[in-house]
Protein backbone atom coordinates (compact mmCIF):
# COMPACT_ATOMS: atom_id res chain seq x y z
CA UNK A 1 0.00 0.00 0.00
CA UNK A 2 1.26 3.16 -0.90
CA UNK A 3 1.12 6.01 1.61
CA UNK A 4 -1.18 8.66 -0.02
CA UNK A 5 -3.64 5.22 0.25
CA UNK A 6 -2.57 4.44 3.90
CA UNK A 7 -3.83 8.35 4.60
CA UNK A 8 -6.72 7.91 2.46
CA UNK A 9 -7.69 5.06 4.43
CA UNK A 10 -6.99 6.23 7.52
CA UNK A 11 -9.19 8.87 6.59
CA UNK A 12 -12.28 7.16 5.49
CA UNK A 13 -11.36 4.65 9.06
CA UNK A 14 -12.17 7.68 11.22
CA UNK A 15 -14.80 9.60 9.48
CA UNK A 16 -17.00 6.69 9.99
CA UNK A 17 -16.33 6.04 13.77
CA UNK A 18 -17.36 9.67 14.76
CA UNK A 19 -20.99 11.10 15.25
CA UNK A 20 -22.59 13.84 13.17
CA UNK A 21 -21.03 16.41 15.50
CA UNK A 22 -17.54 14.50 14.90
CA UNK A 23 -17.09 13.34 18.06
CA UNK A 24 -15.81 9.56 18.82
CA UNK A 25 -18.37 7.63 19.95
CA UNK A 26 -17.23 6.07 23.48
CA UNK A 27 -17.37 2.50 24.33
CA UNK A 28 -19.61 2.86 27.33
CA UNK A 29 -22.43 5.53 27.86
CA UNK A 30 -21.33 8.61 30.83
CA UNK A 31 -21.71 6.70 33.98
CA UNK A 32 -22.73 9.81 36.22
CA UNK A 33 -25.11 11.83 33.73
CA UNK A 34 -27.87 12.91 35.42
CA UNK A 35 -31.43 13.40 34.83
CA UNK A 36 -31.67 17.03 34.38
CA UNK A 37 -35.87 16.74 35.26
CA UNK A 38 -36.78 19.60 34.51
CA UNK A 39 -40.84 19.87 32.87
CA UNK A 40 -41.16 17.89 29.40
CA UNK A 41 -44.21 17.73 27.19
CA UNK A 42 -44.57 15.00 24.57
CA UNK A 43 -47.50 13.67 22.07
CA UNK A 44 -47.88 10.14 22.76
CA UNK A 45 -49.93 8.24 19.94
CA UNK A 46 -50.72 4.79 20.17
CA UNK A 47 -52.51 2.53 17.38
CA UNK A 48 -53.78 -0.68 17.82
CA UNK A 49 -54.47 -3.04 14.35
CA UNK A 50 -57.31 -5.84 15.20
CA UNK A 51 -57.34 -8.70 12.94
CA UNK A 52 -56.88 -12.61 12.62
CA UNK A 53 -54.11 -14.92 12.59
CA UNK A 54 -54.37 -15.17 8.65
CA UNK A 55 -53.41 -11.28 8.20
CA UNK A 56 -57.31 -10.42 8.08
CA UNK A 57 -58.36 -6.96 9.09
CA UNK A 58 -61.07 -6.06 11.68
CA UNK A 59 -60.97 -2.64 12.67
CA UNK A 60 -57.98 0.25 14.75
CA UNK A 61 -58.19 2.53 17.84
CA UNK A 62 -55.89 5.16 18.63
CA UNK A 63 -55.33 6.73 21.63
CA UNK A 64 -53.27 9.82 22.16
CA UNK A 65 -52.49 12.37 24.70
CA UNK A 66 -50.31 15.14 26.05
CA UNK A 67 -48.03 13.80 28.39
CA UNK A 68 -46.15 16.29 30.81
CA UNK A 69 -43.02 15.22 33.19
CA UNK A 70 -40.70 17.02 35.60
CA UNK A 71 -43.62 18.33 37.57
CA UNK A 72 -43.17 19.07 41.67
CA UNK A 73 -42.85 15.69 43.77
CA UNK A 74 -41.68 13.90 40.33
CA UNK A 75 -45.24 13.79 39.40
CA UNK A 76 -46.62 13.61 36.01
CA UNK A 77 -49.74 14.48 34.41
CA UNK A 78 -52.24 14.00 31.05
CA UNK A 79 -53.98 16.14 29.04
CA UNK A 80 -56.12 16.28 25.94
CA UNK A 81 -56.27 12.41 25.65
CA UNK A 82 -58.55 10.83 22.73
CA UNK A 83 -60.25 7.56 21.41
CA UNK A 84 -60.88 7.34 17.72
CA UNK A 85 -62.00 3.75 15.56
CA UNK A 86 -61.79 3.32 12.02
CA UNK A 87 -62.75 0.49 9.95
CA UNK A 88 -60.73 1.13 6.90
CA UNK A 89 -57.35 -0.42 7.28
CA UNK A 90 -55.63 2.39 5.22
CA UNK A 91 -57.82 5.24 6.17
CA UNK A 92 -57.41 8.26 8.47
CA UNK A 93 -58.69 8.09 12.00
CA UNK A 94 -61.57 10.67 12.48
CA UNK A 95 -61.21 12.92 14.96
CA UNK A 96 -61.37 10.96 18.71
CA UNK A 97 -63.11 11.48 21.76
CA UNK A 98 -62.31 13.23 24.62
CA UNK A 99 -61.44 11.45 27.52
CA UNK A 100 -62.69 14.47 29.94
CA UNK A 101 -61.00 11.85 33.29
CA UNK A 102 -57.70 12.08 32.00
CA UNK A 103 -57.67 15.77 32.19
CA UNK A 104 -54.88 16.78 34.58
CA UNK A 105 -54.38 12.77 36.03
CA UNK A 106 -51.52 13.50 37.87
CA UNK A 107 -49.49 10.41 40.12
CA UNK A 108 -46.16 9.89 40.57
CA UNK A 109 -44.35 6.77 38.22
CA UNK A 110 -44.64 3.70 40.67
CA UNK A 111 -45.15 0.28 40.96
CA UNK A 112 -48.54 1.80 43.08
CA UNK A 113 -49.58 2.64 39.58
CA UNK A 114 -50.52 -1.07 38.42
CA UNK A 115 -53.56 -1.19 41.34
CA UNK A 116 -57.15 -0.49 40.72
CA UNK A 117 -57.44 2.15 43.11
CA UNK A 118 -55.66 4.65 40.98
CA UNK A 119 -57.53 4.05 38.03
CA UNK A 120 -60.95 4.80 40.22
CA UNK A 121 -62.16 7.79 37.79
CA UNK A 122 -61.55 5.84 34.48
CA UNK A 123 -64.59 4.86 32.83
CA UNK A 124 -65.08 4.65 28.93
CA UNK A 125 -62.11 3.25 27.06
CA UNK A 126 -60.39 2.57 30.37
CA UNK A 127 -58.51 -0.45 29.58
CA UNK A 128 -56.95 1.65 26.42
CA UNK A 129 -56.17 4.74 29.05
CA UNK A 130 -54.55 2.56 31.36
CA UNK A 131 -52.30 1.02 28.47
CA UNK A 132 -51.03 4.37 27.66
CA UNK A 133 -50.00 5.31 31.59
CA UNK A 134 -48.36 1.83 31.69
CA UNK A 135 -46.49 2.03 28.36
CA UNK A 136 -45.25 5.83 29.54
CA UNK A 137 -43.59 3.90 32.78
CA UNK A 138 -42.18 1.69 30.72
CA UNK A 139 -40.44 3.48 28.31
CA UNK A 140 -38.88 5.62 31.03
CA UNK A 141 -37.88 2.99 33.13
CA UNK A 142 -35.72 1.40 29.90
CA UNK A 143 -34.19 4.57 28.78
CA UNK A 144 -32.97 4.87 32.80
CA UNK A 145 -32.33 2.12 34.38
CA UNK A 146 -29.33 0.28 32.61
CA UNK A 147 -28.20 3.78 31.29
CA UNK A 148 -24.94 3.35 33.17
CA UNK A 149 -24.24 -0.62 32.81
CA UNK A 150 -24.72 0.06 28.67
CA UNK A 151 -22.22 -0.30 26.55
CA UNK A 152 -21.86 -0.78 22.39
CA UNK A 153 -23.27 -2.96 21.05
CA UNK A 154 -23.49 -5.58 24.31
CA UNK A 155 -26.72 -6.25 24.80
CA UNK A 156 -27.58 -6.85 28.58
CA UNK A 157 -29.84 -8.96 30.38
CA UNK A 158 -32.29 -5.99 32.16
CA UNK A 159 -33.60 -8.97 34.48
CA UNK A 160 -34.99 -5.62 37.09
CA UNK A 161 -37.97 -5.76 34.56
CA UNK A 162 -38.50 -9.51 34.40
CA UNK A 163 -42.08 -9.84 36.30
CA UNK A 164 -45.43 -10.76 36.42
CA UNK A 165 -47.31 -7.41 36.95
CA UNK A 166 -51.30 -7.39 37.87
CA UNK A 167 -52.54 -5.32 35.63
CA UNK A 168 -55.36 -3.29 37.96
CA UNK A 169 -57.57 -6.09 38.67
CA UNK A 170 -57.87 -6.80 34.86
CA UNK A 171 -55.23 -9.06 34.65
CA UNK A 172 -51.96 -9.91 34.07
CA UNK A 173 -48.72 -9.42 32.13
CA UNK A 174 -45.95 -11.28 32.51
CA UNK A 175 -41.41 -10.21 31.05
CA UNK A 176 -40.29 -13.13 30.42
CA UNK A 177 -36.28 -11.92 28.98
CA UNK A 178 -35.84 -8.13 28.89
CA UNK A 179 -32.72 -7.33 26.82
CA UNK A 180 -31.28 -3.45 26.04
CA UNK A 181 -28.82 -2.36 23.48
CA UNK A 182 -26.64 0.48 23.22
CA UNK A 183 -26.71 0.63 19.50
CA UNK A 184 -24.91 3.79 18.57
CA UNK A 185 -25.16 7.26 18.41
CA UNK A 186 -27.55 9.91 16.43
CA UNK A 187 -29.43 13.24 16.26
CA UNK A 188 -33.04 13.88 17.66
CA UNK A 189 -34.30 17.58 18.04
CA UNK A 190 -30.91 18.93 17.73
CA UNK A 191 -29.76 16.52 20.59
CA UNK A 192 -26.66 14.30 20.83
CA UNK A 193 -28.41 11.12 21.63
CA UNK A 194 -27.39 7.35 22.84
CA UNK A 195 -29.84 5.02 20.86
CA UNK A 196 -30.90 2.06 23.19
CA UNK A 197 -32.83 -0.88 21.44
CA UNK A 198 -34.88 -2.92 23.78
CA UNK A 199 -37.06 -6.38 23.05
CA UNK A 200 -38.23 -9.09 24.59
CA UNK A 201 -40.80 -11.95 23.25
CA UNK A 202 -43.07 -14.86 24.53
CA UNK A 203 -44.70 -12.76 27.45
CA UNK A 204 -47.65 -14.59 28.98
CA UNK A 205 -50.80 -12.21 28.57
CA UNK A 206 -53.95 -12.84 30.72
CA UNK A 207 -57.14 -9.81 30.22
CA UNK A 208 -60.43 -9.44 31.63
CA UNK A 209 -63.16 -6.66 31.30
CA UNK A 210 -66.76 -6.68 31.61
CA UNK A 211 -67.66 -9.99 29.88
CA UNK A 212 -64.93 -10.02 27.66
CA UNK A 213 -61.94 -12.56 28.32
CA UNK A 214 -58.42 -13.02 26.90
CA UNK A 215 -55.40 -15.00 26.93
CA UNK A 216 -52.10 -15.11 24.80
CA UNK A 217 -48.59 -14.46 24.32
CA UNK A 218 -46.89 -10.40 23.64
CA UNK A 219 -43.42 -9.64 21.60
CA UNK A 220 -43.01 -6.30 21.61
CA UNK A 221 -39.42 -4.21 20.81
CA UNK A 222 -38.64 -0.75 20.08
CA UNK A 223 -35.55 2.42 20.16
CA UNK A 224 -35.36 4.77 22.71
CA UNK A 225 -33.50 8.10 21.82
CA UNK A 226 -31.68 9.10 25.15
CA UNK A 227 -30.08 12.96 25.26
CA UNK A 228 -26.41 12.44 26.39
CA UNK A 229 -26.26 15.81 27.66
CA UNK A 230 -29.20 15.53 29.93
CA UNK A 231 -30.33 11.47 29.98
CA UNK A 232 -33.89 13.75 28.32
CA UNK A 233 -36.04 11.12 26.20
CA UNK A 234 -36.25 12.86 23.14
CA UNK A 235 -37.78 10.30 21.02
CA UNK A 236 -39.37 6.91 21.50
CA UNK A 237 -41.06 3.88 19.36
CA UNK A 238 -42.39 1.21 20.31
CA UNK A 239 -44.10 -2.47 18.45
CA UNK A 240 -45.76 -5.30 19.98
CA UNK A 241 -47.60 -8.42 18.67
CA UNK A 242 -50.05 -9.85 20.32
CA UNK A 243 -51.46 -13.33 19.79
CA UNK A 244 -54.42 -14.66 21.68
CA UNK A 245 -58.20 -16.22 22.35
CA UNK A 246 -60.51 -14.17 23.18
CA UNK A 247 -64.30 -14.41 24.04
CA UNK A 248 -66.38 -11.81 23.59
CA UNK A 249 -69.93 -11.27 25.66
CA UNK A 250 -72.21 -13.54 23.73
CA UNK A 251 -69.78 -16.30 22.54
CA UNK A 252 -69.99 -19.88 23.18
CA UNK A 253 -66.09 -20.85 21.85
CA UNK A 254 -62.93 -18.35 22.37
CA UNK A 255 -61.49 -16.87 18.61
CA UNK A 256 -57.73 -16.64 17.92
CA UNK A 257 -56.85 -12.87 17.50
CA UNK A 258 -54.01 -11.19 16.18
CA UNK A 259 -53.51 -7.28 17.70
CA UNK A 260 -50.57 -5.03 16.43
CA UNK A 261 -49.57 -1.94 17.79
CA UNK A 262 -47.53 1.15 17.38
CA UNK A 263 -46.61 3.26 19.89
CA UNK A 264 -44.55 6.93 19.21
CA UNK A 265 -43.17 9.10 22.19
CA UNK A 266 -42.38 12.69 20.87
CA UNK A 267 -41.47 15.30 22.35
CA UNK A 268 -43.60 18.51 21.84
CA UNK A 269 -41.50 21.95 20.36
CA UNK A 270 -42.06 24.02 23.69
CA UNK A 271 -39.65 21.52 25.08
CA UNK A 272 -37.44 20.19 22.72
Amino acid sequence: MTYLAGVILLSVTCAFSQTQSGSIIPERLPVNLKLNDTVQKYLVVADYYNGDIFGNFFNKFRIQGEYTRGLKNHEVKWNNVTVAMSTGQYDDFPAGEQLSYMDDFTYEPSADMMKPEKFSTFTAHAAYSKNLVWDVMGIEGLAWMYFDKLELNKPVKAGIFNNKYDLAGMGSFENKNMILTWIGVSKMNDEECALIDYRTFNNPLEFASGNMEMKGRSHYWGTIWVSMKDRQIEYATMYEDVTANMKLPGQTEAQIIDVTREISFSKLPETK
